[in-house]
């Protein structure tokens, strides 16, 4: 890795192309469940609130936004800025506000858990 800069967002790419490994010879790999579609998850929760996205990803106090990010962290494994831009074009730092939130919010909102964690179990598939 000569001429690369440690630290540099080029060092960090060439260092997570090696190590990737290899799906034939690493079981973890081969067990490991493909991450879910950004339109995989805003479908699922579509069908959770019995409402389209339009209708609810901007309406205040509405789970449904949360729901859909915190999915495609986990299920989907995408990065913040990324969740950000397919939901509409928010920054990293709402997205990730948002889902300390939602976080917190699952912790006492027993059903909302359930709702999620069966959602989760699907898109996991």
């Amino acid at each position: 890795m000569e001429g690369i800069a440690l630290g540099s967002p080029a060092f960090a790419q060439r260092l997570r192309a090696g190590a990737r490994g290899e799906r034939r010879e690493q079981k973890s790999l081969r067990d490991e469940p493909r991450p879910a579609s950004w339109a995989e998850i805003v479908s699922a929760v579509e069908r959770a609130q019995g409402e389209s996205w339009r209708d609810f990803a901007n309406r205040h106090g509405d789970w449904g936004r949360d729901a859909a990010l915190w999915l495609g962290r986990r299920a989907g494994r995408l990065r913040l800025a990324q969740l950000g831009q397919l939901a509409g074009g928010l920054d990293y730092a709402v997205v990730s506000k948002a889902l300390a939130r939602f976080g917190q919010r699952l912790g006492f909102d027993t059903s909302l858990h359930q709702q999620i964690a069966s959602l989760q179990k699907d898109l996991s598939k």
